[in-house]
């Protein structure tokens, strides 16, 4: 059976969150800030089938939900001659990081 749990939770008034991830995205990014700031976490733990339990400063977590989307809006519409040149663009930041 997979493991398919994911979880955050904090008791009022504390400082610290416990969170608790096994999709790889959070885990990714959970590992990354660990490495970047470990003197910030209470405690990091990556368990055997690579899910990670952490306690971490409580102002970390954030509900975003994203811009609200207007179906009635119509879509940007852009030009062939704009979207080439994002590609480029792209392309050239791709290259740059590569080197």
């Amino acid at each position: 059976m997979e493991l398919v749990e994911n979880m955050m939770e904090f008791i009022s008034g504390s400082r610290t969150a416990t969170v608790t991830f096994s999709n790889q995205k959070h885990i990714n990014r959970i590992k990354k800030l660990y490495k970047e700031r470990p003197d910030e976490f209470k405690y990091f733990h990556q368990n055997k089938d690579g899910s990670i339990v952490a306690k971490l400063p409580l102002k970390w977590l954030k509900i975003n939900p994203g811009a609200k989307v207007d179906p009635d809006k119509p879509k940007r519409i852009v030009s062939e001659e704009h979207k080439e040149r994002m590609r480029a663009a792209l392309a050239e930041y791709r290259n740059s990081k590569n080197r």
